[in-house]
């Protein structure tokens, strides 16, 4: 289950709590055949900020969630949730 607040105010910087966004993640960068460095300068997160979401070491934001999925050419609900 994925829980994130949906509060416009506080919204880039909520943590979601999504138990296969760092699988996704991995999925999605793989197949777009993009190394983490890559990624990382498409998005403007660093590399070892999607190491970590990959790995389930760190949650991404809100915010976070919405660079890389745009970067990836994916929906940032699937991303996130699975969904879409």
């Amino acid at each position: 289950a994925c829980l994130g607040r949906r509060r416009r105010a506080i919204r880039s910087s909520v943590p979601l709590s999504c138990a296969k966004l760092g699988d996704r993640l991995f999925e999605a960068r793989d197949r777009a055949g993009l190394t983490l460095r890559d990624l990382g300068q498409r998005a403007g997160v660093s590399w070892s900020t999607i190491s970590a979401i990959e790995k389930g070491k760190q949650s991404a934001t809100v915010e976070t969630a919405e660079r890389l999925a745009v970067a990836l050419g994916v929906r940032a609900s699937w991303l996130a949730f699975g969904e879409g």
